[in-house]
């Protein structure tokens, strides 16, 4: 794996951790700024440059 998809599924596990906070809390705020994150940290993976 190259080193941007490392980076970036080590965001979702933190993001994910997070957004279990934010549930468990129940603070909205924190939950949208999860996912928002979340996604932003899929989309290196799903890169098909070369």
């Amino acid at each position: 794996m190259k080193k941007l998809s490392k980076i970036a599924l080590l965001g979702i596990i933190v993001q994910s951790a997070g957004l279990i906070y934010g549930i468990v809390n129940k603070a909205e705020d924190i939950i949208i700024m999860c996912l928002i994150f979340i996604f932003v940290s899929f989309l290196p993976l799903f890169d098909k440059k070369k």
